[in-house]
């Protein structure tokens, strides 16, 4: 199926935001999604059926490509790693 895919920082930042608990621990999400599309691997935060239109309404969506068969990978995280996005995706507003 051909998939378009999708990037917003603002809805990026949100989801590394998002509370998770493990053992107990409330910790901040820890894993982000990527497309291998043309042959590079680009963080996403949405993607949708080719043509259809994307769920989220961030102002900042911005479509960074599509394929079909598209290869997905989730990158985990460590804590260190999330905060250190959060303040360059900030900074870089």
């Amino acid at each position: 199926m051909e998939e378009d895919f999708y990037f917003s920082k603002k809805q990026f930042i949100k989801g590394l935001k998002m509370p998770k608990s493990i053992d107990g621990l409330m910790m901040k999400r820890g894993d982000v999604s990527l497309a291998k599309i043309n042959g590079e691997w680009k963080k996403y935060t949405e993607s949708v059926p080719r043509g259809r239109k994307p769920l989220s309404n961030h102002d900042d969506l911005v479509l960074i490509g599509y394929g079909n068969d598209v290869e997905i990978e989730r990158e985990k995280l460590s804590q260190e790693q999330i905060e250190n996005l959060i303040i360059e995706m900030e900074n870089n507003h």
